[in-house]
């Protein structure tokens, strides 16, 4: 009797353990598509979550009861209060859209000088970004291993981001062919950087090799505009870029960003040679998101990737088709009190290695963004 009982008392608490989360779904109520980087945010503003390449969530127990809601600009406002741990379906209505117009200014480059400096300003300080980092690396279009971690970013401005690894592992599944090639991953502090493109905005507009051109359309009842920046047709410097960043103009906010290596540019990026390889440059792309809400303002996802042919300069080995993917999304922020968090160096989750202490990619708000 007494071993039935620690049974069952063992299986109602496994039953509760798996209870203490719920999983969702958020898709388009029109078309029935997953969406992805959507963030969810409880009515507080302490808690939030982000979708992933499927559209999941996860939500804790805790916040039953309580008003959450999405405030994304593509998207009609949306309100939820979950009484129960159950699987769900978030539905979001598209905004209706008007057409994109070409909008005029006396001084664009000043006006979007002014937007990138307010975002600048603006950038949540003295925070904490609790982050789930994950590294991809592709040999020849294969999956080669993934090293992933958990990564504290302290934010103490723009130009100040610190991080500190927390635990990370690394799954391999095939040998390399060049251990060498693999380090070509990117680091989170680097990651961290290019989540924050500001600065780098800013030095594309003033380059003379490029054009840019803001367009505005109704969201809904908000007006979205666009910044495209594409090279001139005649130029033909190496590594140029194209892509878009959308902004708030009331607000001067950036809400995402989108670059990438001009296809039509590649051409002109000519091989980089060094004593032990030769370096092709395929793709160099990355892409973020924001949270823009009364009291916060910073990243929720990044991604950056790269792709290279890298030719060792040694009879032995071939030519490697090398891609390598790097991403994180906020879990979590905390106010930065006190000293700085022991930052890491520069290091990547691959080059640190498996060094945890818990299993964290089977965490029930991380193992939707682990798989």
């Amino acid at each position: 009797m007494k071993n039935t009982l620690t049974i069952i008392f063992i299986l109602l608490n496994f039953k509760n353990l798996k209870a203490q989360t719920f999983k969702g779904v958020i898709k388009n109520s029109e078309t029935k598509e997953v969406l992805t980087q959507i963030t969810i945010i409880s009515e507080d503003q302490s808690f939030f979550v982000t979708s992933n390449e499927k559209g999941e969530v996860v939500l804790p127990n805790t916040v039953l009861n309580k008003k959450l809601f999405i405030n994304d600009y593509e998207y009609v406002y949306s309100e939820k209060v979950f009484n129960a741990s159950q699987n769900f379906v978030w539905e979001l209505t598209p905004n209706s859209e008007t057409l994109e117009e070409i909008v005029i200014y006396d001084n664009l480059k000043s006006f979007l000088k002014e937007v990138i400096d307010n975002s600048i300003k603006s950038f949540s300080r003295d925070i904490i970004l609790k982050t789930y980092c994950r590294e991809n690396y592709l040999e020849n279009n294969q999956l080669a291993c993934l090293a992933d971690g958990l990564v504290d970013f302290s934010i103490n401005s723009v130009e100040d981001v610190q991080s500190s690894i927390k635990q990370s592992r690394v799954k391999e599944y095939i040998d390399p062919t060049d251990e060498f090639s693999r380090q070509f991953n990117t680091s989170p502090a680097n990651l961290a950087k290019r989540s924050m493109l500001f600065n780098f905005i800013k030095v594309l507009i003033k380059d003379k090799n490029y054009e840019f051109s803001v367009t505005a359309k109704l969201v809904g009842n908000k007006k979205i505009h666009t910044c495209y920046i594409t090279p001139k047709e005649k130029s033909k410097k190496r590594f140029l870029y194209s892509g878009y960043f959308t902004f708030d103009e009331e607000k001067k906010l950036i809400l995402e960003t989108n670059f990438a290596f001009a296809k039509e540019k590649l051409k002109y990026n000519k091989p980089v040679n060094s004593i032990l390889i030769k370096m092709e440059p395929i793709e160099d792309s990355f892409e973020s998101k924001y949270l823009v809400t009364d009291n916060l303002y910073y990243p929720t996802y990044a991604k950056y990737n790269v792709k290279l042919f890298i030719t060792p300069k040694s009879n032995d080995l071939k030519t490697i088709k090398l891609h390598s993917q790097s991403s994180f999304y906020t879990l979590e922020t905390n106010k930065l009190t006190g000293s700085k968090i022991n930052a890491s160096s520069s290091t990547t989750l691959y080059r640190r290695g498996t060094l945890y202490n818990t299993e964290f990619w089977n965490d029930p708000e991380i193992s939707t963004l682990s798989e």
